[in-house]
C-alpha cells in the first residue's frame, strides 16, 4: 500500500506513466524516433501538498513547493532525428500536454529541447536530442499511475 498522496509517474515520456508516443512527421528523408519516455518518478503530492517537478533536457530533476519527488528513477524524453546531412530540420514541441490516471489529470508544461528547434542535420545524418518539462502537481492530486501522449514533430 502506498502512502497517501503518493503519485507514481514514469513511462510516458514520463511518469509512472505510460508511453508518450512521438508522432513522426516526414519531410523528404527526415524522421524522428522516440528512444525514451519522460519519467518524473514517484512524487508525494496531494493531501495539501502541491508544486512542480521539473526534468531538464540534460536529465536532472528539481522541484518546488511542497511536492516531493522520491527515488532516483527519472529521465528526460529522448529522440533521434535521422535524415540527409545538411538538411534543415524544424522541431515542434507542444506548449503542454495532459497526463491522466482515470478521471484525474496533471499538466506537463514548459517543454524545452536540448538542441535548437531549427538547425541542420549534421554529417552522418543522425541527431539525438532530449526534451525536458515541468509536471504540475495539485494539492488535491490523488494517487495513481498517470500516463499520456506528447506529440513531437520534425520537418
Amino acid at each position: 500500500m502506498r502512502p497517501q498522496g503518493l503519485l507514481w509517474k514514469r513511462g510516458a515520456s514520463f511518469l509512472a506513466l505510460q508511453s508518450v508516443a512521438a508522432a513522426t512527421a516526414f519531410a523528404g528523408p527526415t524522421s524522428v524516433t522516440k528512444n525514451q519516455d519522460f519519467n518524473f518518478g514517484r512524487v508525494i503530492g496531494g493531501a495539501g501538498l502541491s508544486g512542480t517537478v521539473t526534468i531538464t533536457p540534460s536529465g536532472s530533476r528539481t522541484y518546488s513547493g511542497s511536492a516531493v519527488p522520491l527515488g532516483s528513477a527519472f529521465s528526460a524524453a529522448r529522440y533521434t532525428i535521422t535524415g540527409t546531412a545538411g538538411k534543415i530540420y524544424t522541431i515542434t514541441l507542444p506548449p503542454d500536454f495532459t497526463i491522466n490516471a482515470g478521471p484525474d489529470q496533471m499538466t506537463v508544461t514548459a517543454l524545452t529541447s536540448s538542441i535548437p528547434l531549427t538547425g541542420a542535420i549534421p554529417a552522418g545524418g543522425v541527431l539525438p536530442f532530449s526534451v525536458g518539462g515541468t509536471l504540475n502537481v495539485s494539492s488535491v492530486q490523488r494517487d495513481g499511475l498517470y500516463g499520456g501522449n506528447m506529440t513531437v514533430t520534425v520537418k
